[in-house]
């Protein structure tokens, strides 16, 4: 199955771009994303990312399906 992987402020800039997409098996869960994403681009493992699945919080065991919108979000700081 496929999915769209969206990178956003420092994870974007690691990656060199905004979106891509994944091939993942069927009954792939956010963790394999992830250990496919950080097989990929090893500096993001620098990153504590946090993923959303459909505009949703998702945590590691969120199931994916084909076509999901997956984006990975960096520790953002503030003040």
């Amino acid at each position: 199955m496929w999915v769209k992987v969206r990178f956003f402020a420092v994870a974007r800039e690691m990656v060199g771009r905004s979106e891509a997409e994944a091939a993942l098996p069927e009954g792939a869960v956010v963790q394999d994303l992830r250990e496919k994403l950080y097989a990929d681009h090893p500096s993001l493992e620098a990153l504590r990312l946090q993923f959303a699945v459909n505009r949703a919080y998702a945590s590691p065991d969120t199931p994916l399906r084909e076509g999901d919108e997956v984006a990975c979000i960096p520790p953002v700081g503030g003040g």
